[in-house]
């Protein structure tokens, strides 16, 4: 087998996930004079991101990772103490460093976030339930500032929607949309693209959904939300990237605003996965057998790219950058990994033929906690992974089929 290849099954059909899908989106043409302003605004967000970084660089301690390819032998014990932050309340242990094994993990917090169970059922952080009253059952589902609520899902025959329920709680008729759903990092927005390429935009305190620039062209299916172009969605300036992938594009995102839609050309890249303070991470190269990434941030402060994983996310303190594998396949992720935001690896750690073991997504619980659905050994669990590599349940082991994911994290994580 290849590096690429899945621990856990053999022969399986060669397919990307759901963010392998390439997607595209465009660098918005403002007026020359806003164009530079925004040019000047991206670089001093960079020097910042990077300032940032190397302040929290201090604080956020490292690991050496031995090389763990599928199916050889797991390494000995790992050497690292678990994170400062950790709250673990019952026994447990920390599996051999580079193994994603999450049985018999310490027992931490509950979810920092709001998750749902059983597609109609919302956590909330006090611990209190609510059941939901969407038509149709949760597949994703956003929180904005002002407590409204904006829920993707999708009916017994396959078919998308997105129902809105505002502060008060009303919930509003569904509309059709495309999968995939975004919010701002201020949380004071939600977006998603209708079936014909139109980005709608949901803003905290506004009564309804509104159209954000104009649709995508010949967008009819293969476009995906991706992030917000800036840290709010103010009535003056909003944007959304979109990626779009079919036909024989590799892939192309787009920026839709109020005042343009156009595609996205900066850093040569194929999707834009997510964006905060100027700096952008998303594929560069895709193929049958892999794809790279690239952290790229323009002006001073170039970035890095990797072929190694794919980079997922940007932590919301932006020093950190949550990846997950370069291949993807199967029916969930085997691998999980941490970067700092000049590209050293802090960890990763894999499945084993011992410890066959995935996820299918993962939220920022805060700047240094990802949180994760994980299927092991019969079982589902909401694991928080600790920016050390350190591991403990947020939600503890409950019975459950592998195809079966019963958590949806709140899209967005907990916001900044």
């Amino acid at each position: 087998m290849t590096e690429h290849e899945d621990d856990l099954t053999t022969q399986l059909t060669r397919t990307l996930t759901d963010h392998s899908d390439v997607m595209s989106g465009s660098s918005l043409g403002l007026a020359e004079v806003k164009g530079r302003a925004r040019s000047i605004r991206r670089r001093r967000a960079t020097v910042a991101v990077v300032a940032a970084a190397a302040a929290v660089a201090i604080i956020v301690p490292t690991i050496s990772l031995a090389s763990h390819t599928g199916g050889k032998p797991e390494p000995g014990p790992a050497t690292h103490t678990p994170s400062p932050t950790q709250t673990a309340t019952d026994d447990g242990h920390q599996p051999a460093s580079g193994v994603l094994d999450v049985s018999d993990l310490p027992t931490g917090d509950a979810p920092r976030m709001e998750y749902v169970t059983g597609g109609s059922v919302l956590h909330l952080v006090d611990g209190s339930t609510v059941d939901i009253d969407t038509q149709h059952p949760v597949g994703s589902f956003a929180v904005l500032a002002d407590g409204a609520r904006v829920w993707q899902t999708a009916d017994d025959q396959g078919n998308a929607y997105v129902e809105v329920q505002d502060a008060e709680g009303t919930y509003h008729d569904p509309v059709p949309s495309m999968f995939g759903l975004s919010v701002s990092r201020s949380h004071d927005a939600a977006a998603w693209v209708e079936p014909g390429g139109q980005v709608m935009v949901s803003t905290a305190g506004a009564a309804e959904a509104r159209p954000l620039g104009d649709p995508i062209p010949g967008v009819q299916d293969g476009a995906r939300i991706g992030p917000f172009g800036s840290e709010d969605c103010v009535p003056d300036y909003c944007s959304v990237y979109v990626n779009v992938s079919g036909g024989n594009s590799p892939g192309q995102p787009w920026e839709v605003a109020d005042y343009a839609t156009r595609p996205f050309t900066d850093g040569h890249m194929l999707t834009v996965a997510d964006l905060s303070g100027g700096v952008f991470i998303g594929y560069t190269k895709v193929t049958d057998f892999g794809s790279c990434s690239i952290l790229w941030g323009g002006g001073e402060f170039q970035g890095f790219d990797t072929c190694k994983h794919t980079l997922a996310s940007i932590s919301p303190d932006k020093p950190l950058v949550l990846a997950d594998p370069a291949y993807h396949d199967g029916i969930g992720n085997g691998v999980i990994a941490m970067y700092d935001i000049h590209g050293k690896l802090l960890w990763d750690r894999h499945n084993t033929q011992k410890a066959q073991s995935f996820y299918p997504s993962a939220q920022w619980e805060d700047g240094i906690h990802v949180l994760a659905p994980v299927f092991q050994d019969g079982k589902w669990s909401v694991v928080r992974f600790a920016s050390d590599g350190s591991m403990e349940y947020a939600v503890p082991p409950a019975a459950g089929a592998d195809m079966d994911n019963p958590f949806v994290l709140a899209t967005g994580g907990a916001g900044l």
